[in-house]
């Protein structure tokens, strides 16, 4: 009975494949550097929560001189860019709802600022430190 070159094909292909397919791949990175690149992310998350919520509470208490109020705003939007929703609220919020919404975003926006800038940072010099070896 003859066979079909279908069915001879069929039988040996997975043998044939299984002896041809490489692996592509990218050598496995060492888990230090993930360790390092997570606390890089968790410590300066928690910088750019912290400096926030110093500018707010600056903010808030009035702290200096009425001249001086230029400059605070000047330092505060370099150090803390989205401390600028703070003109949207005003210096007397509506409601306490809107207070809380406001400042609860420039916490997380500022921290998420801080974490993007340490993360191209660490990106960098990553890349650059390899580049040397």
């Amino acid at each position: 009975m003859p066979v079909s070159p279908v069915a001879v094909r069929s039988a040996t292909a997975p043998r044939t494949l299984a002896k041809k397919v490489r692996r592509l791949g990218l050598k496995p990175q060492s888990a230090n550097s993930d360790r390092r690149f997570v606390t890089v992310l968790v410590i300066s998350f928690a910088l750019g929560t912290a400096v926030a919520l110093g500018v707010y509470l600056v903010w808030r208490s009035h702290a200096g001189l009425p001249q001086n109020q230029g400059l605070f705003t000047a330092i505060a939007l370099t150090i803390c860019p989205p401390f600028i929703l703070s003109f949207a609220i005003g210096p007397r919020p509506d409601s306490d709802l809107a207070l809380v919404l406001t400042v609860g975003t420039i916490l997380f926006a500022n921290a998420c600022l801080y974490a993007g800038v340490a993360a191209g940072l660490y990106a960098v010099v990553t890349v650059l430190t390899k580049r040397k070896a």
